[in-house]
């Protein structure tokens, strides 16, 4: 009796299997080249270039196929909807399109390149990040397009030409007149400190940290301390201090002579470490005091400096911001070098840190924050390209 249950059994599950098997027959597809992974492809521009694009075959085709494409705003929409992006759509007359449909010939997998090219940035505002949407509406044959695959979106990056300050190990800037003690920056459920550097060398102080943005002993980004263990070079490890503990990049230690971008984002319940928009280290925030950025400890907000021994940083640094709100990874990326105040969420405190009024650094958020140096001979940086493209 046992026995002819079992086959009953194994008969039922051969017979579904047989019919899944039926039901998932392979087709073959188009799609983007490379958006495998991603959709967006990033491009750097500071004048008329041109960016190819093509289309792949899951297989070899044994008939030219020609793919259509289209230009096409909703899926930009669609996609900053979705991601919380605020990309704007490529103005018409700044670009053309070599055509309208890829051609995959008889025997290949992947298409003649189409190319994209940017005629003027006249009509391109400073600092905004452009993106060109394209979109296959179908093919020559009737085969079918991957729908992950069916939308590739081109990022247009300007690169910006600007300047920073550079401290040397020998000044720094101060908030101790605009930021302490401010009731407004006290308890903020969330913040995101962000900032450009480029060290020069690290610390000589028996510690060994250079600070970086922040307010001691509470929300401090900053880089190195010799008690941090397992590394060669602690005084290269990127970390964030206070609040009753220190959270380190240990596996990603930063090189000398070199630019990056930096943040520290706490979103109330995690905190983050990034360097060039990628994490690198986290750790649980839930139960720590909340972040307050009128906190005095020896020093009030400064950026390259804290504590009694000033702890100053050895290098160059450029647009320098704080925020009550926790930015996402693709925000740290693509806003590294510019953003427009006017238009920005949760901005506390903006520092470009490419001009002054005498030593007064104005805070461009509109809030008052303005920063002071601590010596009336400024050292400005060389013209800076931003981002770098390696």
């Amino acid at each position: 009796m046992k026995t002819n249950k079992l086959m009953a059994i194994l008969l039922a599950t051969a017979t579904l299997a047989a019919g899944c098997q039926k039901s998932q027959e392979y087709t073959d597809v188009v799609f983007f080249t490379g958006t495998e992974s991603s959709p967006l492809t990033n491009v750097y521009i500071d004048g008329p270039s041109t960016v190819a694009v093509s289309i792949t075959s899951s297989t070899k085709v044994a008939e030219e196929v020609g793919v259509f494409l289209e230009v096409d705003s909703s899926e930009l929409d669609a996609y900053n909807t979705e991601h919380g992006t605020s990309y704007r759509l490529l103005p018409e007359g700044s670009y053309s399109l070599s055509t309208n449909e890829a051609r995959i010939a008889a025997g290949s997998a992947v298409s003649d390149p189409v190319s994209v090219s940017i005629l003027s940035m006249d009509d391109l505002e400073f600092g905004v990040l452009y993106c060109l949407p394209l979109h296959i509406t179908g093919t020559s044959t009737g085969m079918q397009v991957l729908g992950a695959s069916q939308t590739t979106y081109i990022v247009f990056n300007q690169l910006i030409k600007t300047r920073g300050v550079d401290f040397g190990g020998s000044w720094n800037i101060d908030m101790e007149n605009t930021m302490r003690g401010k009731s407004e920056l006290e308890n903020l459920p969330a913040c995101t400190m962000e900032i450009r550097m480029y060290a020069k060398g690290w610390s000589s102080l028996s510690h060994g940290i250079s600070s970086l943005i922040g307010v001691e002993e509470n929300f401090m980004l900053r880089i190195g301390d010799v008690s941090i263990g397992g590394v060669d070079e602690p005084k290269s490890i990127l970390n964030v201090a206070g609040r009753g503990s220190t959270l380190s990049a240990l596996d990603n230690p930063l090189s000398l002579n070199r630019w990056y971008h930096v943040a520290t984002v706490d979103n109330g319940s995690t905190l983050k470490l990034y360097i060039d928009g990628v994490e690198v280290a986290s750790v649980s925030s839930a139960d720590r005091d909340p972040v307050n950025l009128g906190f005095y400890y020896n020093s009030a907000f400064c950026i390259g400096r804290s504590a009694n021994d000033y702890r100053r940083f050895n290098g160059m640094v450029s647009e320098a911001r704080v925020w009550s709100r926790a930015l996402t990874p693709i925000e740290l990326l693509n806003n590294q070098c510019y953003i427009d105040p006017s238009t920005a969420e949760g901005l506390i405190g903006y520092w470009r840190l490419d001009e002054a009024e005498g030593k007064v650094f104005k805070d461009l958020s509109g809030n008052g924050y303005d920063g002071e140096a601590t010596t009336s001979n400024i050292v400005w940086t060389d013209e800076i390209h931003c981002p770098v493209v390696e």
